[in-house]
């Protein structure tokens, strides 16, 4: 059996490499940047290079479709945000594999906050009141009016790429239109202005099959980078059923098939969940989910197989993982941040080291060369974070992230 993945930027990719190569497939990969670590795992078979999404996406998407019509693969799992412009060639590509892709426009359902936010409503589950200036003017005046604290977002990005905090009506205007200018925003793609809900924040991650949820796990994030709300890289499998619940509804409203996760704050004073963010594509939470017992790679081949998919036992609650690389950076900041808070961020570093029970999403001994190669791709593209305003954020998702031409 062969598979060709792609995405290779997503630890998702290489957690989804590592088990098809232990559930004996012949693993291909695809992606247009030299250096995407997913591609060095030993149980790659095959390196393809192809045009970089970011840059060439037509051209990207038709050298993709050219290999699953010639190199007689069996099944193509996409891991991140390419499956939306291939979901467009989603007719020719299950005519000669095997994959799980919803159309386009459900994808963007997922995709696009704003959609999905009216979809959220149309359903009845809460989301944080959100302003869409339609123009810059508009922008600078919501900026003056609203109520504060708020959140700037990006409509269809991932990462916290685009995210910042805004608690500081002084500095509100220059943080809006740095993210404006840092991500070359049209006037028809504003960042959103969200209310601010204070509270823990639970995410998801889901297969699902014709609207029914095979497998699923739910974390909260122990620790993250930006430190002041972002990508979760050490968190912790919990139990929320509320959560839980709300995104069982957006699945079935939508009859999702694939993989697919969501972010809920749950309200401080309330306890009650509020959507702020969804995703129609795997997330490193794969890795957590199956270190807790629920192997959802697994259950993508039977959804692809057209199998039937019963639901999987719940992932094993108080599952950790870590993003290794990330998490090391998150300490360095500690010690910067001592001369702010000495005695807060020392307590927060005996913690850091004191800490065991827990999963790489990356590291592995028995693997180790996507460890290697991610180390090489910081180093090396390190003068994009001190000599260009760069948004930290991307720096992994950029070649794969889906961006409308």
């Amino acid at each position: 059996m062969k598979v060709l993945v792609t995405g290779l930027f997503e630890m998702a990719a290489l957690h989804a490499i590592r088990r098809f190569g232990q559930m004996g497939f012949e693993v291909h990969v695809a992606e247009g940047h030299r250096l995407a670590f997913s591609a060095f795992s030993k149980y790659v078979s095959k390196r393809i290079r192809v045009p970089n999404m970011r840059y060439h996406p037509a051209d990207y998407t038709k050298r993709i479709v050219e290999l699953l019509e010639t190199g007689n693969y069996d099944y193509y799992f996409p891991s991140y945000e390419e499956i939306i412009p291939m979901s467009r060639y989603r007719d020719r590509i299950m005519s000669v594999t095997k994959t799980v892709m919803d159309p386009t426009d459900v994808l963007m359902q997922m995709h696009d906050k704003k959609q999905l936010e009216e979809l959220a409503h149309e359903i009845g589950i809460d989301s944080p009141k959100t302003l869409y200036p339609q123009s810059s003017d508009e922008a600078r005046e919501i900026i003056k009016t609203v109520d504060l604290p708020v959140v700037i977002k990006m409509r269809k990005t991932s990462g916290a790429a685009g995210f910042r905090k805004i608690y500081d009506r002084a500095h509100f205007e220059k943080s809006y239109f740095e993210v404006v200018n840092n991500n070359k925003l049209p006037e028809t793609d504003l960042p959103m202005i969200q209310q601010l809900v204070e509270g823990p924040t639970t995410c998801t991650l889901h297969m699902c099959n014709q609207g029914a949820v095979v497998g699923e796990v739910l974390y909260q994030g122990l620790r993250t980078m930006p430190r002041t709300g972002g990508t979760t890289v050490f968190r912790e499998s919990v139990e929320d059923k509320a959560s839980e619940e709300a995104a069982a509804k957006i699945i079935k409203h939508l009859n999702f098939s694939g993989l697919c996760g969501f972010d809920f704050i749950l309200d401080k004073h309330t306890g009650r969940p509020f959507w702020v963010d969804g995703n129609c594509r795997a997330t490193p939470a794969i890795t957590m989910a199956y270190y807790g017992g629920t192997d959802l790679v697994e259950a993508w081949v039977r959804v692809a197989n057209g199998e039937a998919t019963p639901a999987m036992p719940p992932t094993k609650i108080g599952t950790r993982t870590k993003l290794q690389f990330a998490d090391f950076v998150w300490l360095l900041e500690s010690y910067m941040g001592s001369f702010k808070d000495w005695k807060g961020e020392h307590q927060l570093r005996k913690q850091w080291w004191a800490e065991k029970d827990y999963y790489y999403d990356i590291h592995s001994f028995s693997d180790p060369m996507p460890n290697i190669m991610i180390w090489f791709y910081i180093v090396t593209n390190c003068y994009k974070l001190i000599f260009t305003k760069f948004d930290s954020a991307q720096l992994f998702i950029f070649h794969n992230q889906y961006v409308e031409q």
